[in-house]
């Protein structure tokens, strides 16, 4: 299906022909109005729109008082950004081990990673997979944690009757190209703090407090006579677009029947590979319900074929739909790699002694990981084309057991 249509390129028009492309300061704007109708639909008292996921990510870290030195507890199977927007905020991303049948935190990992030292927990809904939720705010509260929800693959998924960033001090999502709803690149940060909202507001800003909600924000004071423009804190230049916005707001409408495709497509898969010997289907835990991004499988240990072999042997078949196995072990990415070896941050921070992002740091995330491939269902994905990919790629697998 066509996930771009008319209705956008006529709200663009509409930007255009208003002449006013940034978001400005007005309650008028396309931004306000697209924080607004994405506050109602998820939830949250407090939503701020940036220009990237990855702002995103940011920007919350900023709202939950990161600051240098600081250890936040990240998940090592994750788009990079979960973890690096940590050591831009000048804090030291400490990876926890994952459950080999999801990629997700489990509570167990985590607790074993808290020291006196860390400020958050980074929770990724990997996938479009909900974490189980009730023990690790269990956890964060006993603890004093802030409690951070990675939402960048997870519209719309639940947890114990409730949509997953609902549960967390704060949440992040990302409206990248691929996502459940998109404006090309562009982010969002929730949260019912006011407090959260406007240090994340802040960060994104250049420091200046353009609070909404009727938040009260402080007058700059001239110095030596002489007017201060009003910036009260170190930040970026993160602010979203009135063109993204203008999107975002119609990709919001769309976003049930974006869902209900995803579903139509991950039925495919289940039709052709459920079952089947080789192969285990993504974990769903109890009480919750995903809403995929992508859509994992497991290869069995007992399939001798690595999931990148998979991959490789299926290259080149025609009408099918390109997929991957799984990449995103952040710690063996080399940035990772020559922090470890110098001992300190990219930003200086000098990492503790038990800190480690040596390979065999989590090995249930590296182990599985080789087995873990997943298949794109994004809406606009040919359907014809994703049941040619499962059935090469069970041909694949039938032939190498």
């Amino acid at each position: 299906m066509r996930y771009m249509n008319h209705e956008e390129v006529e709200i663009l028009k509409t930007v255009v022909s208003g002449q006013q492309l940034w978001r400005g300061m007005g309650e008028e704007s396309f931004t306000s109005q697209f924080e607004d109708e994405f506050a109602h639909y998820f939830g949250r008292n407090y939503v701020y729109a940036v220009n990237s996921g990855t702002s995103a990510n940011e920007g919350v870290l900023a709202g939950c008082a990161v600051e240098p030195q600081d250890e936040v507890i990240c998940s090592p199977c994750s788009f990079i950004a979960s973890s690096l927007s940590v050591v831009a905020l000048g804090a030291i991303p400490v990876f926890a081990d994952v459950d080999p049948r999801t990629l997700l935190l489990t509570v167990e990992e985590i607790e074993k990673k808290i020291t006196d030292r860390t400020k958050a927990i980074v929770v990724v809904h990997l996938f479009g997979q909900p974490m189980v939720m009730g023990p690790i705010v269990a956890l964060a509260r006993k603890h004093n944690l802030y409690l951070i929800e990675d939402c960048a693959q997870a519209y719309d998924a639940y947890c114990h009757g409730k949509k997953v960033g609902t549960f967390g001090d704060a949440a992040c999502f990302s409206l990248q190209q691929s996502k459940h709803i998109t404006t090309g690149e562009g982010g969002l940060i929730a949260t019912d703090e006011p407090e959260i909202y406007q240090r994340a507001v802040l960060y994104s800003n250049c420091g200046m407090p353009w609070y909404r909600y009727c938040l009260e924000a402080p007058a700059p004071a001239p110095i030596n006579d002489v007017p201060t423009r009003g910036h009260f804190t170190f930040g970026h230049n993160h602010r979203m677009s009135e063109l993204q916005a203008a999107v975002g707001l119609i990709q919001l409408s769309k976003i049930d029947t974006f869902n209900q495709q995803r579903k139509k497509l991950v039925e495919i898969i289940k039709g052709e590979l459920e079952g089947e010997s080789g192969f285990k289907m993504a974990h769903i835990y109890p009480d919750t319900k995903p809403n995929y991004w992508s859509y994992p499988i497991r290869l069995t240990e007992d399939t001798e074929l690595s999931a990148t072999a998979v991959s490789r042997r299926c290259e080149g078949k025609a009408n099918i739909v390109s997929f991957h196995a799984y990449n995103d072990v952040n710690y063996l990415e080399q940035v990772f790699q020559d922090m470890h070896s110098r001992r300190s941050t990219s930003l200086g921070i000098p990492l503790p002694e038990y800190v480690s992002y040596a390979p065999g740091n989590c090995p249930k995330a590296e182990k599985a990981a080789q087995k873990f491939f997943f298949l794109n269902v994004h809406h606009d994905v040919n359907p014809d084309f994703l049941r040619n990919t499962a059935r090469a790629i069970r041909e694949v697998v039938r032939n190498n057991r």
